[in-house]
């Protein structure tokens, strides 16, 4: 099909070259002072619990458990997450823009991963 890409299938249990991959959106512009709204994504399995007969099969689900964003040095929201959670998992927050810095996001997985990304932040 024109157009299209071809991608491999995944298999299940072994992480993608992709996974862990951060992409942060925030405004273009953003006036000094005011309140901003930025978006997280991170390439991620986010197994979810699987069932036989009614019932979890007991195993160790790798999903994203935990997201931190640091804005200037300082934590300034924390989700905490379950197996509930889709596929490539996209989180969004507002935070008070002061002054130019970093803002950066941290996801953390039930495997021991972590996978950050930053995005600068330039008041106008």
């Amino acid at each position: 099909m024109p157009g299209s890409e071809a991608r491999p299938e995944s298999i299940p249990g072994e992480a993608s070259a992709e996974m862990g991959q951060v992409r942060i959106r925030v405004p273009g512009a953003i006036a000094r002072g005011s309140v901003a709204r930025a978006r997280a994504l991170v390439i991620h399995p986010n197994e979810r619990v699987e069932r036989k007969d009614g019932k979890s099969v007991e195993r160790n689900y790798r999903f994203v458990s935990r997201v931190v964003v640091n804005y200037l040095g300082r934590d300034i929201a924390e989700f905490d997450t379950s197996t509930s959670i889709g596929e490539n998992p996209s989180f969004g927050f507002a935070f008070r823009v002061t002054e130019a810095g970093t803002l950066k996001v941290t996801f953390f997985d039930t495997h021991g991963a972590r996978f950050e990304g930053v995005a600068e932040i330039k008041p106008a």
